[in-house]
């Protein structure tokens, strides 16, 4: 899949130069400049045929050049929006016929012209205008031509456009192109680390009582051999200890099946920043007068709405006995957290749920959305679009923010690193104590996870593990395995 880099800004802002740049670092990314690209078009007869039709005055021509078109596009709104649309449409026909490249394509109106979706990152040149007018000084441009140009290209609020896909490069002064380069190579990732420390995911039983029709392990309630002894649960915390992990989060399966689940969570946070996922059905009121004897960061419970909505996705009988374990959870010194999964059933009653949080005095909700894996069934997938769903929770947030805090995980922009922490600073551990860098890369490549275990190895002999070292070669490449 090509990586699209944008280049943009005003006439003479020096994009162009700041693009050839880039090349110059990058042999391997592949330059377009629009301007350039939209003149090669006049010798493509399909494209002069296509404008004709739309632009019936142009059919009197044998022969059209920009000069040509300009006479009728600038002084004709609808039919420069036709132009526009058939140049975009040759433009990304020839973009795709490339394969998994980066491609830097520089063109002052992306932004006016708000391509900004099919881009994955966007570099916007900045310079004054009188900066902009020196470089014209010698040019053979009318003035009125270039005043024109400069209202056609001005971009009054570039803030607005502020984000972590977004960079502002001003011209004016000396720009980096070192930050350039590590903004354009920076990989996309679904995880962050707090304060950039050693974070693990650990699915710590494969046995669950519910039957979670996403779920991405696809557990169930046998009981599994195999899994780890509460002493060999011990060692892998101080693996990741000696090994400077800060974060630990425990999933499932569901974790309060482990009888010794309070034993490994109190080992656990007595040097790890530590969290636990759960359905709550096997909460009672004495298991969290325990959990309120250790220190945890959070305790996330699943609920995803009414009785119905929560069983046509997590399974008969399974709403009260959650329902049940948040009531018990009202007494926690922990802070208690609801995760609700927004799909076809539930995505119109989002209001609903967050009322019932709150009854049920949880300190947060946080809406996510189904993704089922391949091979699974997508008749439950929401059909809101996303930007809705957006505005709808955005809305709910400001009107509950004085009983409970609203969030969900899909309004933030992708969060982009220059190193991938995968097999360094994130692991993903099974509940048989295997190693994955990353649960995404386990998911995409099943393969990518260690044969020995930390049940009785050490986390430096699994990163020596041939698939461990190649994930990292890989890694070093720029490669992200596990790019959903």
């Amino acid at each position: 899949m090509n990586r699209l880099i944008g280049i943009t800004g005003g006439m003479s802002s020096g994009k162009t130069t700041i693009s050839k740049e880039i090349i110059e670092n990058n042999r391997e990314f592949i330059y377009i400049d629009v301007d350039t690209f939209r003149r090669n078009l006049y010798k493509n007869n399909s494209y002069i045929n296509e404008l004709k039709l739309v632009i019936p005055e142009l059919k009197k021509y044998n022969f059209i050049n920009s000069m040509i078109l300009n006479k009728y596009i600038y002084t004709n709104e609808e039919y420069m929006n036709k132009y526009k649309q058939i140049m975009y449409k040759y433009l990304f026909e020839y973009i795709n016929t490339f394969n998994d490249k980066t491609i830097i394509v520089d063109w002052a109106l992306i932004l006016n012209d708000n391509l900004e979706k099919y881009f994955e990152k966007i570099i916007y040149v900045k310079a004054s205008d009188k900066t902009r007018l020196e470089r014209l000084y010698n040019s053979d441009l009318s003035k009125e031509e270039i005043l024109r140009r400069f209202n056609l290209q001005r971009i009054d609020n570039i803030d607005k456009y502020s984000s972590l896909n977004f960079m502002i490069v001003d011209n004016d002064s000396k720009y980096d192109i070192n930050k350039i380069n590590s903004f354009i190579n920076g990989m996309e990732c679904k995880f962050t680390l707090p304060n950039n420390e050693g974070k693990a995911i650990w699915e710590i039983t494969h046995q669950c009582n519910y039957g979670c029709s996403y779920c991405i392990f696809s557990c169930n309630n046998k009981k599994i051999d195999g899994e780890l002894t509460t002493e060999e649960c011990f060692h892998v915390i101080d693996e990741l200890v000696s090994h400077n992990f800060k974060h630990l989060k425990i999933t499932g399966g569901e974790p309060f099946i482990r009888k010794d689940i309070i034993e490994i969570l109190k080992y656990a946070s007595e040097n790890l920043v530590t969290d636990i996922s759960t359905n709550a059905s096997l909460i009672t009121p004495e298991i969290v007068k325990l959990l309120n004897e250790i220190n945890l960061k959070m305790i996330h419970v699943s609920l995803d709405g009414s009785e119905l909505e929560h069983e046509s996705v997590r399974g008969k009988n399974t709403y009260l006995r959650t329902i049940k374990g948040l009531q018990a959870l009202r007494d926690s010194i922990n802070k208690i957290r609801i995760g609700t999964v927004i799909h076809y059933n539930n995505q119109f009653s989002l209001e609903n749920v967050i009322k019932t949080s709150k009854e049920l005095k949880a300190d947060e909700i946080i809406f996510s959305i189904m993704e089922p894996v391949s091979g699974q069934d997508k008749s439950l997938v929401k059909t809101i679009p996303n930007e809705e769903l957006i505005e709808t929770i955005n809305e709910l947030k400001e009107k509950y923010k004085q009983d409970i805090v609203v969030n969900c995980n899909f309004d933030k922009q992708p969060n982009y690193v220059h190193t991938c922490p995968a097999g360094d600073k994130f692991l993903y551990i099974n509940n048989l104590g295997n190693v994955s860098p990353c649960p995404w890369v386990h998911e995409v490549d099943k393969t990518c996870i260690s044969d020995s275990s930390l049940k009785n190895e050490s986390l430096d002999n699994i990163f020596n593990e041939k698939k461990l070292i190649k994930f990292k070669k890989e890694k070093s490449e720029g490669k992200c395995y596990g790019k959903i």
